[in-house]
């Protein structure tokens, strides 16, 4: 008997399962693009799939939502339309002894919630009293830090070097862009306007250059 044929009698028998079970995703690459995941039930025979399971999800709409497919292999939650084990929901993710959390709680204060892709990419938000920030990584490095540490507010891009940044320091008034080799602006137009002092200094040699120059 085919595989095909062993689901086709699965729907026709109907079985019932009632409360919640273990399941471990063997599919996410759903023909109709509705965001399902076929499952392995671990009483099952090893070449059994589910049929195609939805995923409850923080949002979904038309065209809008939260995208977090569960990867091949991952164990998952899952409960049955009226039991029926022919209506798979998969209703959450699960952490075990071979798939661990992103992040630890060794001092049991619970203030880092996290998210972590495959690759490494991460989004932090830290609720630590006093030096609450969020932080937006990629794997290589680059980071987007919005840090609310008190008397030390401030916005914080750096690239993967640690060489090139940007700072606006809300505690100092002051915004810094910094580069070991090169800045540029590009503008139709661009304006420099100093309500006090400006100064302009080089190491080497200053350029001035334009169609027409003022100085006034």
């Amino acid at each position: 008997m085919s595989l095909m044929e062993l689901l086709q009698n699965g729907e026709q028998s109907g079985e019932q399962m009632q409360g919640v079970v273990i399941a471990i995703v063997t599919n996410n690459q759903d023909p109709e693009n509705m965001g399902r995941v076929k499952l392995q039930f671990p009483w099952r025979k090893g070449d059994d799939e589910s049929h195609w399971a939805r995923i409850a999800t923080l949002m979904a709409g038309g065209g809008r939502g939260s995208f977090f497919l569960p990867e091949v292999e991952d164990e998952v939650l899952v409960a049955f339309e009226m039991g029926n084990i022919d209506h798979p929901y998969v209703i959450g993710a699960l952490w075990n002894g071979q798939d661990a959390p992103p992040e630890k709680n060794g001092n049991g204060n619970n203030d880092i919630r996290k998210i972590t892709s495959r690759s490494g990419h991460e989004i932090i938000f830290d609720d630590k009293s006093g030096k609450e920030k969020v932080t937006l990584h990629t794997k290589s490095g680059h980071r987007i830090t919005l840090d609310d540490t008190s008397a030390s507010e401030k916005i914080e891009i750096v690239d993967q070097t640690g060489s090139n940044s940007i700072v606006i320091d809300s505690n100092a008034n002051e915004i810094v862009m910094e580069s070991t080799m090169r800045l540029v602006l590009k503008s139709q137009t661009i304006e420099i306007d100093a309500g006090s002092t400006l100064t302009i200094k080089a190491g080497a040699a200053l350029t001035i250059q334009g169609a027409m120059v003022n100085i006034n």
